[in-house]
Parts: structure tokens; C-alpha cells; sequence
């Protein structure tokens, strides 16, 4: 169950804070960005309703007791997290505004982006050799944090300590690949798991960067089809 403090950061989030928003369709993944217009504790979160192309294609389903996913970054506090939920449209208002209003969550889930908190995961990427672009692992992200993660897959062949990759993620709901450098630490047996290794990874990027990256894998992580 969500800690009262989870509650208090959903209240407090600044106006204007990007929202990610997933439409829940028995056929089909509708994946909107929208901006929060403000939260009624206990009752309701107010969005903006938007006008693109993405909305326009959505908008049979943008109706009222449709059940949504609501996904949010908080990055006013030093330790940044992310808030996600399930909830229902109860309202779209079209006269003071474009917004669509939707039940206040009856439970969060949290994930915090502290620094050194390594984050259970599970999203398939690859690790590509920086001179020749060839793939030499493919396989699984098991943690991640800002510093860093662990890999599991093909074993790569002449492995060496300290060895340096291109980290590809595949984030299919945005049509978009992350890549970034990424130093090997270790290699090691992947418990229960024949003929995989583990790598043990630190991200070279820096910080900014790097934290915008660990969102975006995460927010790929907590889509449901991903878990």
C-alpha cells in the first residue's frame, strides 16, 4: 500500500507537470502526453486535453468512465520518483477549457530515482560494440539506476574488464531507441540461467542525461504488457 507521503507528492505536483497517459483498449496500446492542470485531493487530477495528431487518432476513446494508466516524473525533489496508476475518466470539459478530469487514485505505485537505488527491472536491450556497430549481446535489463545496472544475456565473446559498449533499449510505445555508453565491471553466471551471463554496467553519460534516460526506461518498464 502507498505510504500517505506518496499521496502528498501527487497533491503537490507543479502545474504544468508532463503526464504520460495510457488509454486502456481491449485491441489496441493508446499512448498520450498531456499536462497536469491541477489535483483535487481525494477527489479528482485535472489534465489538459491535447490537439495533436496523437489525441485526434485517440479521441473514440477519450470518453467518459474510460479506464486510463496515469504516469508522472516528479523531479522537484532531490530524490525524484515516479508515481503511475490506474484510474477512469469522469469528466471532459470543453467550456472553461479543454481538460479531461479523472478519479482521484484509490492506490500508487512509486518508484523512487535515487542515485544509488537500483531498480528491479526487466526490459530487453542489446550491447554494441562502439567500432563496428555489430551486436555482441543480446538480452535483458535487470536493474537499473543513475550510476548504473545489470545485464543479462549472450556471453560476449573475448570479454575484457572495463570494456566499453553502446547500451541500445528499444522503447516501443514511443517509437524510440535510447543509446548510450556503458563500461562493463564484472561478468558472472546468470543464476538459473544456462549459458547467460550477467554484466554489471556504470553509464558513462552525464547526469542530466542519464537521469532522463533511467525515466524513460522505467516508464517503458511500468507499461503492462512490459511486466
Amino acid at each position: 500500500m502507498p505510504i500517505e507521503s506518496d499521496f502528498n507528492t501527487l497533491d503537490n505536483l507543479s502545474c504544468n507537470t508532463e503526464v504520460h497517459l495510457q488509454i486502456l483498449t481491449p485491441t489496441q496500446a493508446i499512448r498520450l502526453r498531456s499536462k497536469l492542470i491541477g489535483v483535487d485531493s481525494g477527489r479528482s487530477i485535472i489534465l489538459a486535453h491535447g490537439n495533436d495528431k496523437a489525441w485526434l487518432a485517440a479521441a473514440p476513446f477519450v470518453r467518459e468512465r474510460q479506464s486510463v494508466i496515469m504516469r508522472v516524473v516528479n523531479s522537484d525533489e532531490h530524490d525524484a520518483n515516479i508515481l503511475a496508476f490506474r484510474s477512469r475518466i469522469q469528466k471532459i470539459v470543453s467550456v472553461v477549457g479543454s481538460w479531461i478530469i479523472i478519479d482521484y487514485p484509490k492506490a500508487l505505485q512509486t518508484v523512487a530515482l535515487r542515485q544509488h537505488s537500483r531498480i528491479p527491472i526487466n526490459v530487453a536491450a542489446d550491447l554494441v560494440c562502439t567500432t563496428s556497430g555489430e551486436v555482441v549481446s543480446h538480452g535483458d535489463l535487470r536493474d537499473i539506476s543513475i550510476k548504473g545496472g545489470a545485464f543479462v544475456g549472450e556471453k560476449i565473446e573475448g570479454f575484457e574488464l572495463d570494456s566499453q559498449y553502446q547500451l541500445q533499449v528499444n522503447l516501443d510505445e514511443q517509437d524510440e531507441t535510447i543509446e548510450t555508453l556503458v563500461t562493463v565491471k564484472n561478468q558472472q553466471d546468470a543464476e538459473s540461467q544456462t549459458e547467460q551471463f550477467q554484466y554489471g554496467l556504470i553509464l558513462e553519460a552525464e547526469h542530466d542525461e542519464t537521469e532522463n534516460m533511467v525515466q524513460k526506461i522505467i516508464l517503458h518498464h511500468l507499461n503492462p504488457k512490459n511486466q
